[in-house]
């Protein structure tokens, strides 16, 4: 008896534990058949990122047809802290060369390119040189690093966006799609531990039934 109640803590204290931890990642996933809200004709797209205290990532996988419209990507950009918060941004992984990317803490500026807003994003543009060629069934990923930012900042409610080119007119303005994707809570490892806590449960009350 002893014995099960004292898992059954533990697993108490490591859900709640772990659950405050993984609170501190934004992992989230975007299907798109378009531009989503901003618009139509960019190429069908699945948007995956993770968003921690120190870094971010994403990844852009094309899964429908491309046209001439739309088979560059000259910039992307994740919004997920408060203005003023993300400091030392540096690119460390980007398609093609990185020295074609230039990072900074800002969101797509619709005349193509980043723009500045404090650094409530983190943006990496290509544009005007190197624009990345793209294909149906790439898969293409970005990652920013920045000094480490209070966790509890990180915003469940993650920005995605990306700039598509060079547009029918050559501006690369129009084809951006620009969503918010809410990160589901609670985080998958609180559920993991709550799952195992009623597990627990169920294991003692089956020994107190015999």
């Amino acid at each position: 008896m002893k014995r099960i109640l004292l898992s059954l803590v533990v697993m108490l204290v490591l859900s709640v534990a772990f659950g405050g931890v993984a609170k501190a990642d934004s992992i989230g996933t975007l299907t798109l058949s378009d531009c989503g809200t901003a618009g139509t004709n960019c190429p069908a797209a699945t948007y995956s990122f993770n968003v921690t205290s120190t870094s971010a990532t994403l990844t852009i996988t094309i899964t429908g047809a491309v046209t001439s419209a739309n088979d560059y990507i000259g910039s992307v950009d994740l919004g997920f802290a408060p203005s003023g918060t993300i400091f030392g941004l540096s690119l460390t992984a980007a398609p093609g060369t990185l020295s074609n990317w230039t990072s900074t803490t800002g969101s797509l500026n619709s005349n193509a390119g980043c723009g500045l807003n404090g650094g409530a994003f983190v943006c990496a543009t290509a544009l005007p040189s190197n624009p990345l060629l793209i294909g149906q069934g790439g898969v293409y990923t970005w990652t920013w690093t920045y000094n480490a930012i209070d966790p509890t900042l990180i915003n469940p409610s993650v920005h995605v966006g990306t700039q598509y080119g060079p547009n029918v007119n050559g501006s690369w303005n129009g084809l951006i799609v620009s969503q918010v994707v809410n990160v589901p809570e609670p985080t998958s490892m609180t559920l993991l531990g709550v799952g195992l806590f009623a597990m627990g449960l169920v294991a003692l009350r089956r020994s107190l039934a015999n």
